[in-house]
């Protein structure tokens, strides 16, 4: 009777936990404002400090790798991975009361949800003997992460009308606990490390240097980097336009089943398209679909008859599916950088450059908030989002910056590269679906 490989069964569900994390997703936002009454700016910077953990993740590879722990590589990471994601939800639900604390409990949980992203890649990765089985392995784990957001999103909402903010990060801080009972199943042999060279590993990386490579680092990095307007628009929503948390679950429902579909529509469709007509045309039409988000503010749905959330439920509908699309360019131009025979340690240098420009992005946010002084009610200033459109106008127009960078890349068609199917868990910037800016992809 052939064995069950238990390893195999179980790493789809640590990416479907990963997922279903996102239940805390609206009540971060409520609780941000409502419990913690803090800024947008401070929301931002929150947002910004957030990326840390993901901008590093090569160090957590480079430890799983080398230093193992009880002579295991993957298990003992992958436990306390779980245990650091559960800590940080659980701070929130208890004891944070302040901006300092919600720091400290975001780069505790990023930390925790980091580490195991990079030890199940590490697992997936050591699984995928051929492009056939690395496929499927991927495809599986991709699928498990976005059901799990799926799964929860709606609840999300309701969940936080029903039993508050700090209740949700408590069921929400249980989650990562399964990722660590699941790491006790896990099959991994103890195993003689072999010695790291730093001095190898330094001049692989100097070969693969080039004008081209620079160049598409840049364009990366800009295209991250542009300013985001999520946390005042999302303040705004629930002060002007008085959005519930049940309707903000409904918002990000809808936004992750069309995020599915524009994966399909990728795929189908768009694959053989070369990257820089691909790019060029992924821009205009972002600035094209983040105009009905500017609608919100400058009250277009009165002129068209209908309700802020028919038109929101609307704009989400049809903006979800382009950040999935503009996501999956980006997965190829990072694989096709790797020189050879360090191709994994570029690709998470690369990885935690873009993140790093996630960072920079919600910097920005925060300086064009700060300086239109837009803000919400406190108890002694009224709100004042007067000059939010404005805020807006910038972080829209913005999505041009990388375009004359495009004439610098090569000039390839995604199914000529080895396709890299979506990393299950990174970091990954939403075009306009006016909720956060943020999702989890690499």
């Amino acid at each position: 009777m052939k064995r069950v490989d238990l390893t195999t069964i179980l790493i789809p569900f640590v990416y479907f936990i990963a997922g279903a994390t996102s239940l805390a997703g609206v009540a971060t936002t409520f609780y941000y404002k409502q419990d913690l009454q803090l800024t947008i700016v401070q929301v931002q910077i929150l947002a910004s400090i957030a990326i840390i953990p993901w901008s590093i993740k090569p160090i957590y590879g480079f430890l799983s790798d080398r230093q193992p722990i009880f002579k295991l590589r993957r298990k003992p990471y992958l436990f306390l991975a779980g245990l650091f994601g559960s800590a940080g939800y659980l701070s929130l639900a208890t004891w944070v009361t302040s901006f300092n604390g919600a720091l400290f409990s975001i780069l505790l949980s990023g930390l925790g949800f980091a580490l195991a992203d990079v030890i199940v890649d590490g697992i997936v990765a050591e699984r995928s003997k051929s492009q056939k089985a690395a496929g499927k392995l991927q495809s599986i784990c991709r699928a498990a992460i976005m059901l799990g957001a799926l799964a929860v999103a709606y609840l999300s909402g309701i969940l936080v009308e029903a039993i508050g903010a700090r209740n949700v990060f408590f069921i929400t801080a249980t989650l990562p606990l399964f990722t660590s009972f699941f790491a006790i199943f896990i099959s991994e042999s103890p195993e003689l490390i072999a010695k790291f060279s730093f001095k190898q590993t330094w001049s692989s990386l100097k070969k693969g240097m080039s004008p081209a490579l620079f160049w598409a680092v840049l364009f990366l990095f800009i295209w991250r980097a542009t300013p985001s307007s999520g946390g005042a628009l999302s303040y705004y929503m629930i002060d002007e336009l008085e959005f519930s948390p049940e309707f903000f679950g409904r918002l990000a429902m809808i936004s992750y089943a069309m995020g599915i579909v524009g994966v399909v529509i990728f795929r189908k469709f768009l694959i053989s398209i070369p990257l820089k007509k691909l790019f060029f045309w992924i821009i205009i039409a972002s600035v094209i679909l983040s105009l009905p988000t500017i609608g919100l503010v400058y009250g277009w749905y009165e002129y068209l008859g209908v309700s802020a959330r028919f038109f929101a439920m609307a704009d989400t509908l049809i903006s979800a599916p382009l950040s999935e699309i503009a996501f999956l360019p980006l997965l190829v131009l990072a694989a096709r950088l790797c020189p050879k025979g360090i191709e994994a340690t570029m690709f998470a240098i690369l990885a935690s450059i873009m993140n790093i420009g996630l960072a920079v992005s919600d910097l920005g946010g925060a300086w064009l908030v700060s300086m239109f002084d837009v803000h919400q009610a406190t108890e002694t200033l009224a709100a004042n989002y007067t000059h939010l459109d404005k805020v807006l106008w910038i972080a829209i127009l913005s999505s041009f910056l990388p375009m004359p960078l495009l004439l610098k890349l090569p000039d390839v068609r995604v199914s000529e590269e080895k396709l890299p199917e979506v990393v299950p868990s990174a970091q990954q910037k939403v075009v306009s679906t006016g909720q956060e800016d943020k999702r989890e992809i690499a």
